[in-house]
């Protein structure tokens, strides 16, 4: 269980490519500025130029943020099998949830945002699923590991309460959309690299 142990928690610390991708795919924006505090997560992932009154948007690395997508949801599906033994009793809970935040996510890379109803409606089922997931797979977490992992839980549950105020900003439209979703979708990743280090400097019960 060490060696299964550790492969998970290599999983989730590798949450930090996802920083790194989105970051790469902002440097690459043309034209009218990104904005990390209006702009959604998923314009960067627009394949085609986006015009307004104001002038032209692109994401010239588009490529890049999409794979960012993809990858990340693969890993989290990769974590969740190896990882699934260390939770036996919430399993039936955890384990849907985080199946949903991994299979949103890799659809978000698949069907990226843009200018048809079709991929908008594709694309939007996705970040639900990833968000939405990703948020309520935290607070299944906190109260699964409460009792046995006194210090992860707390720290699950922290990157809960950010994740839950920034769906809560989204839903109901208060403040910059990509702050909001960034606290609801950074929490977690955040969360997978604090829980990825935590299993890898552990020592075996």
């Amino acid at each position: 269980m060490t060696a299964r142990r550790r492969l998970g928690g290599a999983l989730l610390l590798l949450a930090v490519a996802y920083l790194l991708g989105e970051a790469w795919a902002v440097a690459g924006w043309r034209g009218l500025p990104y904005s990390w505090t209006d702009d959604a997560i998923s314009t960067l992932g627009v394949p085609e130029v986006m015009w307004t009154g104001e002038g032209s948007r692109e994401s010239t690395r588009y490529a890049a943020m999409n794979a960012t997508f993809v990858a990340s949801g693969v890993r989290v599906l990769l974590a969740t099998v190896v990882l699934a033994p260390f939770v036996p009793r919430w399993r039936w809970l955890v384990l849907p949830l985080a199946l949903a935040h991994g299979i949103g996510t890799v659809v978000v890379g698949f069907v990226p945002t843009g200018l048809t109803s079709e991929r908008a409606n594709g694309h939007g089922l996705g970040a639900a699923l990833a968000i939405g997931g990703g948020t309520l797979l935290l607070l299944a977490l906190t109260a699964a590991l409460a009792a046995r992992h006194r210090g992860l839980a707390a720290w699950t549950g922290a990157c809960s309460a950010v994740s839950v105020l920034g769906f809560a900003l989204v839903l109901v439209g208060v403040g910059g959309f990509g702050l909001a979703e960034r606290l609801a979708v950074d929490a977690v990743i955040i969360w997978q690299i604090g829980a990825g280090a935590a299993l890898l400097l552990s020592r075996p019960r």
